[in-house]
């Protein structure tokens, strides 16, 4: 079966298709690999509510099983108003920044509040199966800590914050953690999309 990963990041794609390796009966293709392109207005108020914008939207063009997902991001020490949840790359209501902008944004944020703070990622994920039915549900990721001293490995997977965000039970910088050390960090996220995709695509 071909389940469609309705994404155009390759990391997250990547991502994907590790947690989901184990099964053998999914082939996970992206939109580039089955030449489409749709354009999705994600507007919702949360990450739930995009992630079942994108999944309805490529079914509709696709007819085939979709997994989609958003997240949005909040940081322990950041007031209400400066929590950046959907919007990480929006700067005081500026798009289009480059990368080396955002991350020094959150460098000079984080100095702010003495150079460091926990943070955590919250995800909405949405699934279509081959039928056309649709299921939802947000998962809140493993906290992290987020630090203005920027790590010096070169950043592999192209996530804009990796190189300030440190693995709490790894002790190490996100670019520096082996493989296993990142499955060990999505551990409990990899385990709920293994339900979701076993319940709702496969039907187990």
């Amino acid at each position: 079966m071909k389940l469609l990963h309705a994404t155009g990041n390759n990391y997250k794609f990547n991502l994907m298709k590790n947690r989901l390796s184990h099964f053998k009966e999914i082939e996970l293709v992206n939109p580039k690999m089955i030449n489409i392109n749709v354009d999705v207005l994600e507007d919702g108020k949360t990450a739930e509510e995009n992630s079942i914008k994108k999944a309805k939207a490529y079914y509709e063009v696709t007819k085939m099983p979709v997994i989609a997902e958003d997240a949005g991001l909040l940081i322990d020490k950041f007031s209400d108003e400066e929590q950046p949840r959907l919007y990480v790359k929006r700067i005081n209501g500026v798009e289009g920044l480059s990368d080396e902008e955002v991350l020094n944004y959150y460098i000079n944020k984080l100095n702010e509040y003495g150079g460091e703070s926990l943070a955590h990622y919250y995800t909405g994920v949405a699934l279509i199966d081959s039928n056309g039915n649709l299921y939802s549900d947000s998962v809140d990721e493993t906290e992290f800590l987020l630090t203005s001293k920027k790590c010096e490995t070169k950043s592999l997977s192209g996530g804009i914050l990796e190189p300030i965000s440190i693995d709490i039970h790894a002790n190490k910088y996100f670019d520096e953690r082996t493989q296993e050390e990142i499955d060990n960090h999505y551990k409990s996220l990899n385990d709920r999309y293994s339900e979701l995709v076993k319940k709702y695509i496969l039907k187990k």
